[in-house]
């Protein structure tokens, strides 16, 4: 008897209360959706999108019916959806998951309970056009591996070679999810030959479920003889980006290394060092010693060399070695340095020179500029036991300045 006075007084008081007090309400309503396993949350459901699943998380006071059923999620162009699971988060909260096939355009949900409505949810689409469109292809770059050494660039000695490499940045708006039914790959091809191999890029699952990511692929087959390469990025039939390489020899690359720029080392004192353009009196540094700056001609060069810095010693038979070792070049200057000598060693040194191959590529002199002497005519005759310079080059230009700013006050 008890017990159905008790339905019965329920039945009233929800009659008397109002459903807001007494029914369900939304507190919260998220989606994501699936692709070959993977889950992303909170963007936009892209083409090839698996299934798309609502959470949504309810809070049904304690006197409120419980059952799963009741709830439905209205979906345009589709039957209404229940509820999968519904999962109790507390006391009076529950979350219910709906899934359902991707609707393959933006449509707005709606959640309902009993024919009331407790919250609209849009579900963005994305189509493939504009997936596409927004998916950039960033900093291609190609790389040519050296003995133990890796350098992006455009030349290279194709003897040297012992591996080609190409890398790109992938971004996009969204989530790179979508390109695992995409194509995407690089096409290496050899311009003397004509034959072209394709390799396919492959993105990681923590790549994929960001907005970019970083991507490297390396052919079987690396370029061994002289001739140009090109690597074309592919994604489907639609190119994103090209570049070349070209592969040279030995002799050409030797041919094209210059000394850029020159510099002594000083050390005055066992805790200074610096770096000086003319050589300083030998009587006031404890130690020196040369620095060359070299580089190639060739744009975007990378390539190995053996460089040989000796001093030169007046009426020696073989000039003293100061350095001998293997140097990476490329078309930027490089620091090739054999330390500091002691002055006192150095007064009957008169330059260091920078060879390779037996092959001079220049000379550091100590020995002070001598004075040109100039003639009514303009002329003067040069001084055949002093070797040029880019630092007396320099030092040349540094006292014409002056002299012509001497003249300017003058005037």
């Amino acid at each position: 008897m008890w017990l159905w006075i008790k339905r019965w007084l329920d039945s009233k008081m929800h009659e008397l209360w109002p459903p807001y007090r007494i029914g369900p309400r939304s507190q919260a309503m998220h989606f994501r959706y699936e692709k070959a396993g993977r889950s992303v949350d909170d963007q936009p459901i892209p083409w090839n999108a698996e299934a798309v699943l609502v959470q949504a998380t309810v809070r049904m006071p304690r006197t409120a019916a419980r059952r799963k059923n009741d709830f439905q999620l209205h979906v345009p162009g589709q039957e209404p959806i229940l509820p999968e699971k519904m999962e109790a988060q507390g006391d009076e909260l529950h979350r219910l998951t709906f899934r359902f096939a991707p609707p393959g355009e933006s449509v707005v949900v709606e959640l309902v309970c009993r024919d009331k409505n407790l919250g609209l949810l849009t579900l963005p689409f994305l189509g493939k056009d504009e997936f596409l469109q927004n998916l950039r292809l960033q900093m291609p770059t190609l790389s040519v591996r050296l003995g133990s050494q890796t350098v992006a660039c455009q030349t290279f000695v194709s003897s040297q070679c012992r591996g080609l490499l190409a890398s790109a940045v992938l971004t996009s708006p969204t989530s790179l999810v979508p390109m695992l039914d995409l194509e995407l790959q690089v096409e290496f091809r050899c311009e003397r030959s004509g034959s072209a191999t394709r390799v396919p890029v492959c993105l990681c699952s923590s790549q994929l479920g960001g907005r970019q990511a970083l991507v490297t692929v390396v052919p079987k087959r690396y370029p061994r003889r002289l001739g140009t390469w090109t690597a074309t990025w592919l994604l489907g039939d639609r190119p994103l980006a090209s570049q070349r390489v070209r592969g040279i020899s030995q002799r050409a690359f030797q041919r094209s290394l210059r000394i850029s720029d020159t510099r002594f080392v000083v050390q005055a004192t066992p805790e200074t060092v610096r770096l000086t353009r003319q050589v300083p009196p030998l009587d006031k540094v404890k130690r020196i010693g040369p620095c060359f700056l070299v580089s190639s001609a060739e744009p975007g060069m990378a390539g190995q060399c053996r460089l040989q810095i000796t001093a030169q010693v007046p009426g020696a038979i073989t000039p003293p070695l100061l350095l001998e070792q293997d140097v990476l070049i490329t078309d930027g200057p490089t620091m090739v340095a054999p330390g500091t000598l002691d002055a006192a060693d150095l007064e009957q040194v008169s330059g260091f020179e920078l060879s390779i191959a037996r092959h001079s590529l220049g000379v550091l002199s100590l020995c002070p500029a001598p004075t040109a002497t100039f003639n009514n005519e303009g002329g003067f005759k040069p001084h055949h036991e002093y070797t040029w310079s880019a630092a007396a080059e320099e030092e040349m230009n540094e006292r014409l300045n002056r002299l012509l700013e001497g003249r300017g006050r003058a005037e």
